[in-house]
């Protein structure tokens, strides 16, 4: 495979990756009250492994409920989400 082979097909991964990204941002906006969808952008920019989590929850729940989600829901649903993947670190002093 030559190098322009190689880089069209970077090149093509990265505009499918764009578009996938385009239309999950597309369907959160109708799925999130106006509120709610900027407070989970930012939680995209600030990071990127709770947002797709978070967009999956959304997702589902709006296709249960066929309810937009405000943004008290949604930062409730972030901490339960936050509070489930984060490890707690626990340090224990020994007295001689």
């Amino acid at each position: 495979m030559s190098e322009e082979e190689e880089l069209e097909q970077i090149k093509k991964k990265k505009l499918e990756a764009k578009k996938a990204n385009e239309q999950l941002k597309a369907t959160l906006r109708v799925a999130l009250e106006e509120g709610a969808y900027n407070r989970i952008m930012n939680v995209a920019v600030a990071n990127e492994e709770l947002y797709l989590t978070a967009a999956k929850n959304v997702l589902v729940y709006y296709k249960r409920t066929g309810r937009k989600m405000n943004e008290v829901d949604l930062l409730s649903l972030l901490r339960a989400i936050k509070e489930q993947t984060e490890t707690k670190t626990t340090i224990t002093f020994h007295k001689k």
